[in-house]
């Protein structure tokens, strides 16, 4: 059983590697057509929910807090060679209301994958994400869950994008999470928001 110290070295290596990899990606290495880059503008608004992210995602557990968010994002990616898979990384800003009134600032590193032949027809890509989150207070969401939390967490999120029928813009719906990493912060507590949002290239 591997102690908490344990499981927080590896958080912190991971998240050393995470940058390494983000600079290198945002140096431009090996580079490929232009159709195979995009950069986007997102707004999206969630509701964050009592849950972890296992129950947020149960119609039958699911107990909603009573705060919300709303938020803006610029994303970078690019195909990773011929695959159907690509990579890039998310700036989010975002504000909260209700039992909550800070600010929020998330800076997830991207793993989408585009099907070729998407079942249902509707979606147009699934993606991961994982970084770290910064608010500018200590969540009351979070305290009312553990009793305890902290400003800066891991981030993730987990998103499909949906086809709206623009040639261009799509929607999606996303897993909003803050988390202490199995235990590579020193609070132990996290929080789960689900949200929908529009993305829009430039």
């Amino acid at each position: 059983m591997k102690t908490r110290n344990e499981i927080g070295g590896f958080w912190r290596r991971l998240a050393r590697i995470s940058v390494f990899a983000l600079a290198a990606f945002l140096a431009g290495l090996p580079g490929y057509a232009d159709e195979t880059r995009r950069l986007y503008l997102d707004a999206f608004g969630a509701v964050l929910t009592k849950n972890t992210f296992e129950q947020a995602v149960d119609p039958f557990a699911v107990e909603f807090a009573d705060s919300y968010l709303i938020g803006v994002g610029i994303g970078w990616e690019r195909r990773i060679a011929r695959s159907r898979f690509h990579f890039g990384a998310q700036f989010q800003a975002v504000a909260h209301a209700g039992r909550q009134d800070h600010f929020e600032f998330n800076l997830p590193l991207v793993l989408r994958y585009v099907p070729p032949d998407p079942w249902p027809r509707w979606l147009e890509s699934a993606s991961f994400g994982l970084g770290l989150s910064h608010a500018t207070k200590v969540p009351q969401v979070e305290i009312d869950r553990t009793g305890e939390s902290q400003r800066t967490f891991a981030y993730w999120l987990a998103e499909l994008e949906i086809d709206t029928g623009h040639p261009e813009n799509t929607m999606f719906v996303r897993l909003h999470h803050r988390s202490d990493a199995f235990g590579a912060f020193e609070a132990e507590s996290g929080s789960t928001a689900l949200s929908v949002g529009w993305r829009m290239p430039f």
